[in-house]
């Protein structure tokens, strides 16, 4: 009988495993990738323009003609020529904007070219002000204006406008304070258009940051920072309906999000120092970019104690953790023809890499 039952129990786990092995197969085959990506690592070499004249290039795109847009801190935008002499961009004093400092301090953060290529978005995460800009005659119109300070925003095709609120702050210094004690405050909004106000999606978020799309923009995805997770929604554009189906990966600190040319998600993670992209094909995760050294990762282990912990960490958030890169890594953007990536960052110059 001992027998009969053992030979039985290797029958059926032999089924089993020929089953799974089988499905996994069909459902989830290994698909080689078109376009494999390099390794990069920190070089000076590699600054863009190089010369220390951005300041704080949160975000940024390629134009059509190759010339480069990113966030400035003092003016609102700043375009970059292909020599990398730049200029401010856009006549933002002319719709309200202001960077007064101390008393008011200016934090445009999120930008995203619009599909019909002629127009920029961009959102202030102090004061929650949404800018639009004609890219020809560089004419700013203010086109909405949040409570609470807006991270980064999305138009679909429909016109759509989808953007997140970090936390419930009006300025920097209560962002901040929020970083260092999280909060569930963070959400997602959807505006069907500039005379509806918005409708939120999801809430209780600790600390909303990067939103983006896919290619035919059936997904959205959210970054949740001190949470080190993204979040994915099946998304229906002509209706508005957004089904949340759960964490789409979990990444150290994530921020900015951009989906590439093979649907990878490209994930900035600046705790770690680094630009990460997750295969939904092959579901795997590669370091596209590194750029931390043993000093940043003593404190990127300090910053996970504290965070488990729930102990206080703004203090952390120091040139320490991310020298020698110009600034904090929070975001990335590729050339049109996707064979250049531009890392942005709080600092005054891009990180630019050739693959070929």
């Amino acid at each position: 009988m001992r027998l009969t039952l053992y030979t039985f129990a290797i029958f059926i786990f032999t089924c089993i495993s020929c089953t799974t092995e089988k499905k996994t197969e069909e459902t989830s085959p290994v698909v080689e990738s078109k376009n494999p990506l390099p390794y990069f690592t920190y070089n000076k070499e590699n600054l863009f323009p190089g010369d220390g004249s951005l300041l704080r290039a949160e975000d940024g795109v390629e134009l059509e003609d190759g010339r480069i847009v990113v966030v400035d801190q003092a003016n609102g935008l700043r375009l970059i020529e292909k020599d990398g002499s730049n200029r401010p961009f856009g006549d933002f004093a002319a719709a309200g904007f202001e960077h007064l400092p101390p008393e008011q301090i200016a934090s445009p953060n999120g930008m995203v070219l619009e599909h019909d290529g002629k127009h920029i978005l961009m959102s202030d995460v102090a004061d929650g002000k949404i800018y639009r800009v004609a890219i020809d005659s560089e004419k700013v119109e203010m086109i909405y204006d949040h409570p609470y300070g807006v991270n980064t925003i999305y138009r679909d095709r429909t016109g759509a406008l989808w953007f997140s609120q970090s936390t419930e702050s009006t300025n920097l210094n209560e962002m901040f304070r929020d970083v260092n004690i999280p909060v569930p405050h963070g959400a997602v909004f959807r505006m069907a258009d500039l005379e509806t106000p918005p409708v939120k999606i999801m809430d209780s978020l600790y600390f909303a940051n990067g939103i983006t799309m896919d290619k035919d923009e059936k997904h959205l995805y959210v970054a949740e920072t001190m949470m080190d997770r993204i979040h994915k929604f099946e998304v229906d554009t002509q209706s508005g309906s957004a089904n949340y189906t759960g964490v789409a990966a979990n990444v150290g600190t994530p921020d900015n999000l951009l989906i590439d040319s093979e649907g990878r998600l490209i994930v900035a993670s600046p705790l770690n120092n680094q630009v990460i992209v997750i295969d939904f094909k092959n579901h795997s995760q590669q370091v596209l970019f590194d750029g931390s050294t043993k000093d940043n990762l003593k404190i990127t282990n300090e910053w996970n104690r504290r965070s488990h912990l729930g102990m206080e960490r703004l203090e952390l958030l120091a040139p320490d953790l991310f020298h020698p890169l110009p600034g904090l890594l929070t975001g990335m953007f590729f050339s049109n023809d996707g064979q250049t990536l531009y890392i942005t960052n709080l600092g005054n110059d891009l990180m630019k890499y050739d693959f070929n």
